[in-house]
Order: structure tokens, then C-alpha cells, then sequence
């Protein structure tokens, strides 16, 4: 029966202590704040700062400590530049590693462990922040301890070069690494802030989805969590060279050489390129990381020794009861970044160079498929196909392939009069990419865009977002209806006025088309 496992299940562990401000973790005890009904622990370390000899090596747990840590106000978040306009901010600091607990006062008093919600902040791997995520309003509604932690971003965290992969074995997915050695923080040590161990959801949107996905595959992260929900990262299950897929190691390893190249670090040895590398400093890699970076997972053999579809296909993954979905209109956020950053909305010209971009080899079918004499505006025709690409048909595979071996569940956000925090472009985004995350953590607004604010139906379908992202508590009156069976083809629509389970999510999306094009 789902009911007892379903995303945050209900926990019926022993009952614990009163929670306190001070915490006792197993590498020092740390002191968080007290606030309405919110405790909250901000910037505890679960690494060592990933500096000097550690940078591109893979995370080692902190050093203790004895008295007690101040964990008042959020730690430094990874460098990054503004890759991705307003939904991050340039700057951070090499020393990020570090996460965040939050819990109701009012749920930790209740005497019962508590479901744990793990989040994974998205930005293609390149940027983003834990602190933009408040999960204040998700603990409260959804009566969960919430965790949400930094991970090194860019090249910094997912860099592959030959002459690192000498050292250990170790190679390109050091952000990943990061996020796994979290997880082991939260099994060590979350029954001291309230949580139970065993009954831990991780969840994550776009790159943070794309990361769940690949903690289903990865070896190193079983046993780690019980539950599930991937937000917009289907990506994963893309084929290279498709755009947004998977990169092989070797080629990481060449875009390596190359960056080392640039950087002046192509000299004669194994050691010395190495030494070279993890000397240059962090602004340095910033300033010319563009042309290398890495939008997806490197499949290296080791933290991810075989590509994500064929483990879906085959059954070869972390079993977990599996929440997966996406948002009505993803593609409208891709093309109305690229109108904020140039500043011109979408030509025939800016048209064909976008569509060429996403779609290569297949470009021809692609239009015919989405003629663009049908959509208002050519912006609205390059969205719909990068959205079905992308993102909808990629999901519908991998719960298909899921389905047949752990309790999956569809979803699509279809708010389409969402409130964005990006800047206004030319044409109607929709429920673009992102804009759900406001229903989640309402205030969310990217790293450095417009503070949004969602009306009272908004918040009402934000309660029940909420809802069926942190209980099982309904989850055996809707089983039936809503776990996803590929002969239905069938999703929870979450919409206005009111949410419904509904079918022929592939129709909707061309997935037939899709399916048969060799991109996943």
C-alpha cells in the first residue's frame, strides 16, 4: 500500500526528547535560532572546505569541534558567475560545503520522529544557492524536517581531466560527490534535530531533479533515502549528443585538456598538470570555465557507472516510491532568458539559430513537427519543442521504465498565470521552468530576481503542492487513480482552479514523435 511509503510517509519511530536551539551532531554541537514556530540550524558544515590539495578531489567530512557552533546565519555559497541571468548571483566562496536544517517547533513537540525532506537546488550544475530556498513555510505545512545544502557548482564541481583520474580513480562529478556525502550527514545525524533516518525524500527541481534522478542510479547513494520527487530534471535520460545529456567521460576529459590548455596548465606530467590546476585561483576558473562548462552528470564508470536510461530501462536503480514530473510550459524560461540577456525578442533569425542549437542533426523534423505559422510567436514555437524535448517526454519515459519495478506517480504544474521573477519579455511564458518553486518556498525569487507573490488560489494549490510532496496521509484514497500506468498515460494536473488526475499526458506533448527520434 503506498499510503505507508509515499514521498514523506508517516513516521511511527520512537519518541524523542524536546528539541532545543543546541544540537549535538557528530562533529560538535551547534546553536541555531528560535523563531515563531521555527527552529532553524544555518551553515553547518558536512565537508571540509574543498581548498588547495582537496579542490577536484572528492569531499572529506569536516573537523570536529567542542564548543559550541554558531549556526545563526546561512554559510558561504559556492562560486559561480551569473551564467543563468537573475536565478543566480556571481560570487561565493570555495569554503561551501554546508547545509541547512529547518523544523516546526510545534511538529518536534509532538514526541514522533519526523519525515525528513532533503532539497537539491537547481541552476545546470552552474549556479544557484541553499539560501535561496527558505523551507520554513514547507516544515510547517508539511510537519517535516527540511535540509537544504550547497554543492560545488561549474568547474569546480564538475571538471574531468586525465591527469585527476590518475590520482584516484576519483573524476567530473565532485558536486555530486558532494551531494552524496550530505545524505550521509542526514543518516548520522538528523534523529538529533528530529528527523527519522529512514523515512528521508530527497527532492529537487531541474539540475536538483537531474540529481535525484541520478541518486536513484548512482551505487553510492543507496540505502541513503526511501523516497523520491524529481522536479524537471528528466534530462538525464537524454542521449549525447542531445542537448542537456549526459556527458561521456572522454568527452569531459577533452573539454578538460582544454580548459588546462587556456589556463596554462598543459604541462609535462601527470602531477604537475594537477599541482597547476588546483593553484590557479578561484576567480580564475570563473572567468574561464565558459566554453567548458558541463551542464549534466559526467558518466565516468564510477559515481555513475552507466547511463541513467538504460538503469530506469532495466531496473537497475535505487528502488524508491518515485513522485516525477514537470512544469506545462518549461521551455517559455530558455527563451525568455535569452530575449533578457540580448535584449531583442525572438526573430526568424534568433528562431532557426535557436532551434539548431537544440534540436542539430534533427532540426528539419523538428519544425515540421512544431510549424511555426501555428504558435503566436516564434518564441512560443521554439518553447513548445524545447519544452516536449527536453523535459515532458524524457519524464514520460522514465516513468514508464520505473513504473514497472516501484510505485510512480506523474505530475504537471499547469498554473499558467504563475507569478515570474524574471524580468518581462514579449510573449506569455506560462508555467515556465522555475516558476513553480514559489509554491514551495514562497519566497523564492531566483538568486537575485523580482520578489513574487501568489494570490489566494495560487496559495491554495501551493498548500496541496505541499501536500503531496510531504504526506502519505491520502495517498491509499488516490492510489488507484493516480499511480502512473503507461496504458493511461495519466498525471496529477496541478492547476487552477483545482487539481485533477487526468490522461494522454504523451498526446499532449508529441511524446510519440519524441519517442522515436533517438534522443533518449
Amino acid at each position: 500500500m503506498v499510503a505507508g511509503c509515499l514521498a514523506l510517509g508517516v513516521s511511527h519511530a520512537q519518541a524523542t526528547a524536546p528539541l532545543t536551539a543546541t544540537v549535538q551532531t557528530d562533529s560538535g554541537p551547534v546553536r541555531g535560532t528560535e523563531r515563531d514556530d521555527i527552529l532553524a540550524w544555518r551553515g553547518i558544515p558536512y565537508a571540509t572546505a574543498p581548498v588547495g590539495e582537496l579542490r577536484w578531489r572528492p569531499p572529506q567530512p569536516p573537523k570536529a569541534w567542542t564548543t559550541p557552533r554558531d549556526a545563526s546565519v546561512y554559510g558561504n555559497f559556492c562560486p559561480q558567475n551569473a551564467e543563468l541571468g537573475v536565478f543566480g548571483q556571481a560570487g561565493g566562496s570555495e569554503d561551501c560545503l554546508n547545509l541547512n536544517v529547518f523544523v516546526s517547533r510545534q511538529a518536534a513537540q509532538g514526541g514522533q520522529k519526523l519525515p525528513v525532506f532533503v532539497w537539491i537546488h537547481g541552476g545546470s550544475l552552474w549556479v544557484g544557492a541553499a539560501r535561496d530556498y527558505d523551507p520554513s513555510w514547507l516544515a510547517i505545512q508539511g510537519k517535516a524536517v527540511v535540509v537544504t545544502l550547497n554543492y560545488r557548482l561549474g568547474l569546480l564541481g564538475f571538471f574531468a581531466h586525465p591527469a585527476l583520474r590518475a590520482e584516484d580513480g576519483a573524476t567530473s562529478n565532485y558536486g555530486f560527490m558532494d551531494q552524496q556525502l550530505a545524505l550521509d550527514w542526514v543518516q548520522r545525524n538528523i534523529a538529533a534535530f528530529g528527523g527519522d533516518p529512514d523515512n528521508v525524500t530527497i527532492s529537487g527541481e531541474s539540475s536538483g531533479g537531474g540529481s535525484v534522478l541520478a541518486h536513484m542510479v548512482s551505487p553510492g547513494s543507496a540505502g541513503k533515502f526511501q523516497h523520491a520527487v524529481a522536479m524537471s530534471g528528466a534530462a538525464v535520460a537524454l542521449r549525447f549528443p542531445a542537448f542537456g545529456a549526459p556527458k561521456p567521460l572522454e568527452w569531459a576529459e577533452r573539454q578538460g585538456r582544454a580548459f588546462a590548455q587556456t589556463t596554462g596548465c598543459d604541462q609535462q606530467g601527470d602531477v604537475a598538470i594537477a599541482a597547476c590546476l588546483r593553484q590557479l585561483p578561484a576567480e580564475t576558473v570563473l572567468a574561464s570555465q565558459g566554453p567548458y562548462l558541463l551542464n549534466q552528470l559526467v558518466l565516468d564508470g564510477k559515481v555513475m557507472p552507466m547511463h541513467p536510461g538504460d538503469a530506469f530501462r532495466s531496473g537497475q536503480f535505487n528502488h524508491a516510491t518515485f513522485i516525477n514530473g514537470t512544469t506545462r510550459d518549461e521551455g517559455g524560461f530558455f527563451v525568455g532568458l535569452a530575449e533578457d540577456l540580448s535584449g531583442q525578442p525572438m526573430d526568424d533569425s534568433t528562431y532557426a539559430a535557436t532551434m539548431r542549437l537544440y534540436f542539430g542533426s534533427r532540426v528539419n523534423a523538428v519544425m515540421q513537427e512544431y510549424p511555426a505559422d501555428r504558435f503566436a510567436t516564434r518564441s512560443d514555437a521554439a518553447a513548445a519543442a524545447i519544452t516536449d524535448m527536453l523535459f515532458a517526454c524524457p519524464a514520460r519515459a522514465i516513468n514508464r521504465w520505473t513504473s514497472v519495478h516501484v510505485p510512480t506517480f506523474a505530475f504537471e504544474f499547469s498554473d499558467r498565470t504563475a507569478p515570474s521573477y524574471l524580468k518581462p519579455v514579449s510573449f506569455a511564458m506560462g508555467a515556465a521552468h522555475t516558476l513553480e518553486l514559489a509554491y514551495l518556498f514562497p519566497s523564492f525569487h531566483g538568486g537575485a530576481g523580482r520578489p513574487v507573490q501568489l494570490n489566494s488560489q495560487q496559495l491554495r494549490l501551493a498548500e496541496k503542492m505541499v501536500n503531496v510532496w510531504t504526506t502519505a496521509a491520502k495517498a491509499g484514497e488516490r492510489e488507484a487513480l493516480w499511480r502512473y500506468e503507461p496504458t493511461r498515460d495519466n498525471f496529477l494536473n496541478l492547476s487552477l482552479p483545482q487539481t485533477h488526475v487526468t490522461n494522454g499526458f504523451g498526446k499532449d506533448h508529441h511524446c510519440d514523435f519524441w519517442d522515436q527520434s533517438s534522443f533518449y
